[in-house]
């Protein structure tokens, strides 16, 4: 682990002890440089992770002060789907795929993949169960070099993403991520065992691999109650952006 991070670590259990308070100022720059033994870069680099938490307040030049209490959730150094997420929760995730076809790429596949109009995309719909409970409903479209791998799995993989790096060196590293609401329609009435107009958390992901080539991109739908998020905003770095809803790409 990089110094800066075991810094901030350090910084974070002395919070969660109560060593530090909440809005209590930290010492300057140069007293923490010359407690860990490393240069003030160091402990800079340690102050901007928590600065970007939310647990330090982000004002440049003024003395750092405690916000919050850490999360820790903050700092899991990898990619998460949906899987993994169920099982950092104590949770049996499960799959299993509805239906799946190749189709030509609408205008939104092109601009999400980086495809030509009209090139094959691998379409899956695909139910995601927790402990054996309907949660989501997965609508994913592949570009060509990924989807003639996602067709040889397994129809109920459990991770489609860990698969797809285990078997096929395949490693999703990011994505962008939006969030709204929306009324189960009726496939996702009759898949996840609601009423019409029941609500719903709908997230829309484009992921990418380390070279910034995307994978994939989905629509997944949670019943209510599944899922909350939890995003820090404080001054100056504030991870949180607004959107209209008509500026996003839904799928019909």
């Amino acid at each position: 682990m990089p110094k800066y991070l075991e810094i901030a670590e350090i910084i974070r259990g002395e919070i969660d002890a109560g060593t530090l308070s909440l809005g209590e100022y930290l010492p300057p720059e140069s007293k923490l440089a010359q407690r860990f033994k490393v240069a003030p870069g160091t402990v800079r680099q340690a102050l901007k992770e928590l600065v970007s938490e939310g647990t330090l307040s982000a004002r440049r030049g003024a003395k750092k002060i405690v916000m919050r209490e850490p999360r820790q959730t903050k700092n899991v150094p990898e990619f998460r789907s949906f899987a993994q997420w169920a099982l950092s929760q104590k949770c049996k995730p499960s799959g299993q795929v509805i239906e799946s076809e190749w189709v030509g790429a609408t205008d939104v596949d092109a601009k999400k993949l980086s495809l030509s109009p009209g090139e094959k995309v691998f379409r899956v719909l695909r139910l995601r169960t927790i402990d054996g409970q309907p949660v989501m409903v997965e609508r994913t479209h592949y570009p060509p070099e990924v989807g003639v791998r996602v067709e040889t799995l397994p129809a109920d993989a459990t991770s489609v993403t860990n698969e797809l790096k285990v078997r096929f060196g395949i490693e999703f590293v990011a994505a962008e991520n939006s969030f709204t609401t929306a009324a189960a329609g009726e496939v996702d009435q009759r898949l996840l065992k609601v009423t019409d107009g029941y609500p719903l958390l709908c997230h829309l992901r484009t992921s990418r691999d380390r070279f910034g080539t995307p994978l994939e991109w989905s629509e997944d739908r949670y019943r209510a109650g599944i899922v909350a998020l939890s995003v820090p905003t404080v001054q100056g770095d504030n991870l949180l952006n607004w959107d209209r809803v008509d500026s996003l790409d839904w799928m019909n």
